[in-house]
């Protein structure tokens, strides 16, 4: 069986959508987990509003995305696991999709797909992957040809347990979780669209106050190999401007690793 753990907070406008989007699968073999992450507005009541025996809603205090998905990885009862935001759909037929590519495929741990980006009514899809198992998910990923998001991915309830969400970061949680789980996981790439990302709806993107809320805090870049080396370092490139006193605090020697740029440069060059 499949868990869909869906976090909740304050998303009153979009999670009847999201939820629907899951209750109306082809697939019915699947159990939604909705954690209620100290919401204030009437996200609770609208999901209370729609009783399906396959939902189950749990309430904690408010601990930020990381720990509603912990939660909801704990509590789920399926053997793979969706990550969906409460502002994103599943297209109708993503979990027979996966459950197909899951049975095909008993060698992966992880199966991710593409998705389309909504944003203000305008509906791109994000890359098309190359189908099959993957390697070197880090250079990939630094190319733009591989990028799972939430919604866009199942994977093995083992893997989740054994790499949880780090519970502090409220920004870019799931790519500090990626990269973790990049190292372990057997990666299966499909090519049939899943979901839809809302991202008009999303106010994740804004940066913290504290770095250390955010992906960008964490970074190390000991005994890491080259192309996660500059996966890395091509996060911390595009988002530094939004930190600059704290970042030059805490990595005051990638301000002076020109090597480290004119490498970035020449095989960002290379397609």
């Amino acid at each position: 069986m499949i868990s869909v753990i869906i976090p909740l907070y304050n998303k009153e406008n979009s999670v009847a959508k999201s939820l629907q989007s899951v209750l109306s699968q082809s697939y019915r073999d699947f159990e939604v987990v909705i954690v209620d992450d100290g919401s204030t507005d009437s996200s609770v009541s609208i999901v209370e509003s729609m009783p399906d025996s396959r939902v189950r809603l749990i309430r904690q205090e408010n601990g930020g995305p990381s720990k509603a998905r912990n939660t909801g990885v704990k509590n789920a009862k399926g053997e793979w696991i969706i990550f969906l935001d409460a502002d994103d759909e599943l297209l109708r037929d993503s979990i027979e999709y996966f459950t197909k590519l899951i049975e095909a495929n008993d060698e992966a741990n992880f199966f991710c797909a593409p998705y389309y980006i909504n944003y203000n009514g305008y509906e791109t899809l994000y890359y098309r992957y190359k189908v099959g198992i993957i390697k070197k998910p880090y250079k990939l990923h630094f190319y733009g040809k591989l990028f799972p998001r939430t919604g866009a991915f199942v994977c093995t309830k083992e893997l989740c347990v054994s790499f949880a969400f780090k519970e502090q970061i409220r920004r870019f949680e799931d790519l500090e979780w990626l990269f973790q789980v990049y190292k372990h996981a057997k990666i299966y790439c499909g090519n049939h669209p899943i979901m839809k990302n809302n991202i008009e709806y999303s106010s994740a993107s804004h940066a913290r106050k504290d770095i250390m809320e955010d992906f960008l805090g964490y970074l190390s870049f000991k005994d890491k190999s080259f192309w996660e080396k500059m996966a890395l370092y091509d996060f911390y490139l595009g988002e530094r401007d939004y930190y600059p006193e704290q970042c030059r605090k805490l990595y005051p020697w990638l301000y002076r690793r020109y090597d480290w740029l004119l490498i970035y440069k020449i095989i960002s060059l290379i397609k």
